[in-house]
């Protein structure tokens, strides 16, 4: 097993001839789409133009996944970089598709029934993307205009995202190490980052403080990058004639208002349970340490590990063991899934130079396969990410079943794979470990719904009010500073010592950064809680559950998101089922004061 992924299953290098083969058939195939779509008389014409846009899907991604994993573990590749531009480029020409397909459906829509018609077409299982694009249309520009926008994305958005990339997977920081009485040596912002999972007060204090102090090298770069593409996004909603960018995340995510609304009450709701938690944690850790937290939690203190054996190395076998071991508790399915993934060398594992931060899977339908990129710091935190993403990669692996236009699934349904995943290995855990081991897990699972939560609607927060702010100018770093810092105290309160917050968030953050995703925030709480909702009916009937979630998880791209959910018994618009689910987590805030305190 190697610590860093295989590509070759998709090709061996980019002077590969198969990769030249492969990307020099897209620009024939993207005319060919064009014209088609250009030429539409009837459905039998739409069901040919479906069957173009499979076979250029599928390449596409092929091509674009082997790009972006390669950027991704090296920002310095400028093959990768390269390919990445001449796709995006390339791509954007597919808008005229795109319009021309959109506004055929629409007209069609006013006197036939789509699903009808894709289904006598033998197509009836793009039945609901068709219909999505039908009304789509009514927010689209014009084909030319469209196309203009795609392209500018190359020196737009995307740009400065890429820029963003590589200003944080070279950002490097001057740590004082207080075991080494106060050695200073220079550490990439990942490793710095993990330190904050040290057993060690200092440790992780001198990592917080070496931290904060080496974002200002990049911060007024970071400023122009994330005011540059909020101000991208906010024109384009206005000329695509949504309300704002989250109305326009809310439709491409297929999620209503109320489900959003009846969400954020929830959380709202029951903040405070989260706050206590986090002063029990702060007088836990006080009296433990010898230290002082009158005013809450510090921000740096938010991943201490708690437990007598907190702290101890959780390396990557380990994980992998614990992993395998949980998932196969569930289905053996899913434990095939985590084998597959450790032995094929599907995971790019440790940090390093030029290895972009955070932790992500992304799936390549061409080859049935995904791939995982993690920064492992060997603590248990890494260990419940490993299955986070490998949730991720179950997800990928059912979706597959589906025809290719049905894989791109909404971006709350996104989190929930992995989260369910999260929940059978901590819960699977915690009903084995003794009381020790058991506050070290029960401490991970808090911290995790904590930022899930708090974190995230800090997170969504700070969202809005940039992009209310950027409509009328561009944004400084102390402006972007302070929105945070507001955020931060709204959604945490007296939880986090207001003194000690992280003013920074929004640089390390790469969500922040995407012209075509905002407000990828209030998906993971979504996830989080619809998995605890979902582990709870998993309960009731283990038997009957897995074969009701597999066909869940395939159908949560052809299917709007109330829809999907209504296939095991949840409404998403009911704040009560919210609440239900934040009740599992409050019970185990509670045995966590009571262990604690």
């Amino acid at each position: 097993m190697s610590d860093t992924w295989s590509l070759n299953d998709i090709y061996t290098g980019f002077d590969a001839e198969a990769l030249v083969a492969d990307f020099n058939k897209l620009s024939p195939m993207v005319d060919e789409m064009n014209k088609a779509a250009a030429a539409l008389a009837d459905f039998n014409d739409v069901e040919k133009l479906v069957r173009q846009l499979e076979s250029y899907t599928a390449l596409l991604d092929k091509i674009g996944s082997f790009a972006s994993f390669s950027f991704s573990t090296d920002t310095s590749n400028t093959d990768a970089e390269k390919y990445l531009y001449q796709m995006d480029t390339l791509n954007a020409e597919t808008s005229r598709t795109q319009v021309r397909l959109a506004a055929f459906l629409a007209k069609l829509s006013k006197t036939g029934d789509i699903t009808e018609l894709a289904e006598a077409q033998g197509i009836g299982e793009y039945a609901y993307q068709l219909n999505y694009m039908a009304q789509h249309y009514a927010h689209l520009m014009s084909e030319d205009e469209e196309t203009l926008a795609a392209q500018m994305v190359n020196t737009g958005s995307g740009a400065w995202n890429m820029m963003q990339d590589k200003l944080i997977s070279h950002l490097t920081c001057e740590y004082a190490d207080p075991a080494k009485n106060g050695e200073v040596r220079r550490i990439s912002i990942n490793e710095c980052r993990n330190l904050a999972y040290s057993p060690d007060y200092r440790v992780r204090k001198a990592a917080y403080e070496a931290e904060l102090a080496a974002y200002p090298q990049i911060e007024e770069a970071s400023a122009a990058a994330l005011s540059a593409i909020k101000g991208e996004v906010n024109l384009l909603c206005r000329l695509r004639r949504f309300e704002n960018p989250l109305d326009k995340t809310l439709f491409t995510s297929a999620m209503t208002p109320k489900t959003l609304g009846a969400l954020i009450e929830a959380i709202n709701k029951n903040a405070p349970a989260f706050r206590d938690y986090m002063k029990a944690k702060a007088a836990y850790l006080a009296k433990k340490q010898g230290t002082e937290y009158t005013k809450g939690l510090p921000f740096y203190e938010m991943f201490a590990p708690v437990g007598e054996s907190a702290g101890a190395a959780f390396d990557y076998d380990r994980a992998k063991q614990f992993v395998t071991d949980n998932f196969a508790r569930f289905s053996p399915g899913m434990a095939k899934v985590a084998q597959d993934a450790f032995e094929k060398n599907w995971i790019d594992i440790y940090p390093r130079d030029g290895k972009v931060s955070g932790a992500f899977c992304g799936d390549i339908f061409a080859i049935k396969q995904f791939r995982i990129l993690l920064n492992y710091g060997n603590s248990l935190s890494d260990a419940i990410t490993l299955a986070h993403e490998l949730g991720h990669g179950y997800h990928s692996m059912q979706i597959m079943h589906e025809g290719i236009l049905n894989t791109n699934y909404p971006m709350p349904l996104a989190e929930t794979a992995s989260t369910f995943c999260e929940t059978i290995v901590t819960n699977a855990a915690l009903a084995e470990m003794k009381d020790d081991e058991k506050l070290q897990l029960l401490e991970n699972s808090l911290q995790d719904a904590t930022q899930v939560l708090l974190d995230i609607y800090s997170r969504f927060l700070f969202e809005q009010q940039v992009f209310e702010a950027r409509l009328d100018h561009p944004l400084s770093p102390e402006e972007l500073k302070g929105f945070m810092l507001e955020a931060q105290r709204a959604a945490y309160g007296d939880g986090l010592d207001p003194d000690l917050l992280h003013p920074y968030m929004w640089v390390i953050k790469p969500h922040y950064y995407s012209g075509s995703m905002s407000y990828y925030n209030f998906p993971y709480a979504f996830g989080h809680l619809l998995a605890n909702g979902l582990y709870q009916i998993y309960e009731k009937d283990p038997a009957a559950f897995g074969e009701k979630y597999d066909k869940f998880l395939r159908a949560t791209g052809k299917m709007s998101i109330k829809d999907s959910c209504k296939m095991l018994g949840v409404d998403v618009e009911d704040a009560a089922f919210w609440n239900g689910a934040i009740d599992v987590i409050k019970k185990n805030i509670d045995e966590f004061k009571r262990i604690t305190l």
